[in-house]
């Protein structure tokens, strides 16, 4: 029994000594730990916070969508993307600006919000979203390779009727009816897919291939007058 006193007398000094030297170090670790406990929980709480912020702000941003208030949408956009810009609401808000920026022709300010999106925003369809806006105006102004190009990075499968539909257009402008008749019959049979048909699709498509036989038939005419001459 007095082995065991002993032991155990020897180890509480032990310990009393370990904690004696280190006891400062113990507290200061602890506290430490307690202080990142708190933080992360007030970040998390900070997080939601902001994201109903935003969330609410985006909210008044729709209701004046909804009544056609086109200077506070600007107003509240704006805000939502100083306040709020890693939030999908700033994304969302990039999208209006540019929306009214284009009915305002003012086309470099639609131009830079529909790149910011489109190279930055974390939610894919909302980026694809901005490419395909972004290469209509870029078709619009006849900036064909710049659409072509956008094009390219498409990644959500929902997407591709209008894309393959976008590409159509591209080549009609660029008088490639050939290329616009496909992507027009590509996109034609991706909505069938959906179980939906399109009538101007078909529509486009048929205007093209007579388009592209019209220009046989004038590549013909041009080759037999040059015999004749």
């Amino acid at each position: 029994m007095m082995n065991v006193y002993l032991n155990e007398h020897e180890q509480w000094n032990a310990l009393k000594k370990w904690w004696e030297k280190y006891n400062a170090i113990v507290i200061i670790i602890f506290s430490l730990v307690l202080l990142a406990c708190s933080a992360y929980k007030y970040w998390q709480w900070h997080q939601q916070s902001q994201l109903q912020l935003a969330s609410n702000t985006y909210e008044r941003m729709m209701l004046a969508s909804a009544n056609h208030q086109s200077e506070q949408i600007k107003e509240i956009a704006n805000s939502l993307v100083d306040d709020y810009p890693n939030s999908i609401y700033a994304d969302a808000a990039r999208l209006s600006l540019a929306k009214i920026a284009v009915s305002s022709k003012e086309y470099a300010d639609a131009e830079t919000q529909l790149k910011w999106v489109a190279e930055n925003s974390r939610i894919t369809e909302m980026a694809d979203v901005a490419k395909i806006r972004l290469a209509r105006l870029w078709v619009a102004h006849q900036k064909y390779t710049d659409a072509l190009s956008i094009l390219k990075g498409m990644k959500s499968p929902a997407y591709l009727p209008l894309v393959d539909e976008l590409r159509g257009d591209i080549y009609t402008g660029m008088n490639k009816f050939d290329k616009a008749v496909t992507f027009y019959r590509k996109a034609l049979s991706e909505v069938q897919n959906y179980g939906v048909g399109n009538l101007y699709l078909e529509m486009k498509s048929n205007e093209m291939i007579a388009q592209s036989q019209q220009n046989i038939n004038q590549f013909t005419d041009n080759l037999k007058k040059q015999k004749n001459v």
